[in-house]
């Protein structure tokens, strides 16, 4: 009899409910904003909807890495 392994849960965010890997970077309003947006995109994907444009890239752009200040 073969014993079949049990699959770990995905680690997501307290507030959200959003995995953790989706969020990762971000911080404070900005990260709450990504998720809502994540959480919206999901939501049309679901009911089988398009996603317009629009909505990608502000996940892209809340996303995003913000310019670092490089130390010497």
């Amino acid at each position: 009899m073969a014993v079949r392994k049990r699959k770990r849960k995905v680690a997501k965010d307290k507030r959200s409910k959003v995995p953790k890997k989706y969020l990762s970077g971000t911080k404070g309003s900005r990260r709450t904003r990504l998720a809502s947006v994540i959480k919206r995109i999901a939501k049309l994907y679901r009911e089988g909807k398009s996603v317009p444009k629009s909505l990608l890239a502000e996940r892209m752009r809340l996303g995003k890495k913000r310019g670092t200040s490089k130390k010497n």
